[in-house]
C-alpha cells in the first residue's frame, strides 16, 4: 500500500494556483478524477469553494465531478456532516481530497471526535490516503496536515507570553497555541503564511519544545506548497515563494528573564525545484549554482533589518543578500573567528506597556554555510540565534 502525496500550500494562492492544482489533479489520476471538497475551517465555505472549482474546471475536470462536503460547524445542518455516514461515503468515492483555509480550530474541531478518536469522515480520509489519493489544503488546510499542529499565535506570544491553553477568537492572537493536528505529514510541524506574518519565532519555539526539537519544521511562504512525495519520502517545492526547514539538534533553548532565547538553530531556504529528504537530512539544490563567496554583489557594512521600513524584504532576502552575498568583512563578528553574522530585532510592547526586545542574528560558518543562485535562489546552514534585548525608546519632540 502506496500512501498518496500531500499538497501543502502557505495559503493565498493566486499566481501560482494553477499549478498547484494541476500537480494535485495529476497525483489524483488525472481530470477525469472525483474530487472531494472540505470547507469545515472556514465561514464561507461556498466562497472559497467557487474559486477552487473554477480553478479545477479550467484544467479540464468536469464540475460535475468536483464537490463539497456538507461539513461545517458555521453553516446550519452541516454541524454533524463528519459523522453522516453518507457524507463519509461521498469522501471515499474521491480520487483526490482539498481542505480549503480559515481556521484551523474549527477543521481539526470537526473532523475529530470530543474523545479525540476520528469521526467517519476522517477515518475515510485517512484511509484514502493510505490508499493512494492525494490530500491537498491551503493556509488552515495546511497547518493541521501535521501533528502537534500551530493553532494561533504571533512569533512575539511565542517568546514572551504563557502558552495558549485553548483557541483564541482569532488564529493570529498572539499567545502561541498548540494542539494535536491531524497528522497526514508525518515529517514535522508546518506553518503557513510564513514570510507575511514573519513565523520564525513561533515555528523554532513549537519545535524547540512542543515537538522535541528532533524533527524539522516547515515554514511554507504564501503562493507557495510543499509538495511530499510520501513514496519516496521527500518533499518538493512548488510555487512563487519558497520553504523554509528548521533544524533545532543542535539549538539551546532558555528562559533569560522569564522570555524565550534560543542558540544555534539552522535554517534551510528552498524554492521551486528544490527538494528535501527528512531521512538523513539531505537538501537537493535543482537549477542553480553555488553562490561564489569571493566575488559578492554587495558590500553593505554592518547590516540590519527593523522590521517593516527595513528596505531588506523578506527573511529570505535579508540572509541571502545581507549575509551570504555581501563582502564579508562588512559583517558582526562572533567569537568564533568564523563566525559571521547579521541582525535584526523584534520589538513589541508588553503587558506593562514597556518594550521588549529581541536580537535576531542570522549567522554564517565557513566551509558550512552556503547560498544558492539562478532563477531564484536558496541556501543551507544559515544559523538563527534569538537573544533577549533591552531597547529604550525615546520620542523627539
Amino acid at each position: 500500500m502506496v500512501k498518496g502525496d500531500l499538497f501543502i500550500a502557505g495559503g493565498n494562492l493566486r499566481t501560482r494556483a494553477r499549478d498547484v492544482h494541476a500537480a494535485f489533479v495529476k497525483a489524483a489520476g488525472g481530470p477525469g478524477g472525483r474530487f472531494a471538497v472540505l470547507g469545515a475551517a472556514s465561514k464561507v465555505p461556498r466562497s472559497g469553494f467557487e474559486f477552487f472549482r473554477n480553478s479545477l474546471t479550467s484544467l479540464g475536470v468536469d464540475p460535475s465531478r468536483i464537490e463539497l462536503l456538507p461539513v461545517a460547524a458555521a453553516v446550519p445542518g452541516w454541524e454533524d456532516g463528519a459523522r453522516d455516514p453518507a457524507v463519509a461515503e461521498r469522501a471515499a468515492r474521491a480520487d483526490g481530497i482539498w481542505m480549503l483555509g480559515g481556521d484551523q480550530n474549527a477543521l481539526t474541531d470537526t473532523l475529530l471526535e470530543p474523545d479525540g478518536s476520528d469521526t467517519p469522515l476522517l477515518a475515510v480520509m485517512r484511509r484514502a490516503n493510505e490508499g493512494g489519493a492525494p490530500m491537498g489544503g491551503s493556509s488552515a488546510g495546511a497547518a493541521v496536515m501535521s501533528d502537534p499542529m500551530i493553532a494561533g499565535g504571533t512569533s512575539f506570544g511565542a517568546l514572551a507570553l504563557p502558552r495558549a491553553v485553548e483557541a483564541a477568537d482569532v488564529e493570529i492572537s498572539r499567545a502561541l497555541y498548540v494542539r494535536r493536528g491531524l497528522g497526514f505529514f508525518p515529517v514535522g510541524i508546518v506553518d503557513q503564511h510564513f514570510d507575511a506574518r514573519a513565523r520564525l519565532g513561533r515555528l523554532l519555539e513549537a519545535c524547540r519544545v512542543e515537538d522535541g526539537g528532533r524533527r524539522p519544521g516547515f515554514g511554507i511562504a504564501e503562493d507557495t506548497a510543499l509538495v511530499w512525495r510520501a513514496a519516496e519520502g521527500r518533499a518538493e517545492i512548488l510555487g512563487a515563494g519558497g520553504v523554509y526547514v528548521v533544524d533545532l539538534r543542535e539549538a539551546i533553548r532558555g528562559l533569560p528573564g522569564g522570555r524565550v532565547e534560543i542558540r544555534h538553530a539552522r535554517l534551510h531556504y528552498l524554492t521551486e525545484g528544490d527538494s528535501f529528504r527528512p531521512a538523513d537530512w539531505f537538501v537537493e539544490f535543482r537549477g542553480k549554482e553555488p553562490l561564489d563567496p569571493g566575488d559578492p554583489s554587495f558590500d553593505v557594512s554592518r547590516p540590519q533589518a527593523s522590521g517593516i521600513l527595513s528596505e531588506y524584504g523578506t527573511l529570505a532576502d535579508f540572509a541571502f543578500r545581507m549575509l551570504l552575498d555581501n563582502h564579508p568583512e562588512g559583517l558582526l563578528r562572533g567569537p568564533d573567528r568564523g563566525f559571521r553574522y547579521v541582525r535584526s530585532f523584534l520589538v513589541e510592547e508588553g503587558d506593562d506597556d514597556l518594550p521588549l526586545a529581541w536580537e535576531v542574528r542570522l549567522g554564517r560558518k565557513e566551509g558550512l554555510t552556503r547560498g544558492w543562485t539562478g532563477d531564484q535562489f536558496g541556501f543551507e546552514h544559515v544559523f538563527v540565534d534569538i537573544l533577549p534585548a533591552e531597547i529604550e525608546i525615546k520620542l523627539f519632540r
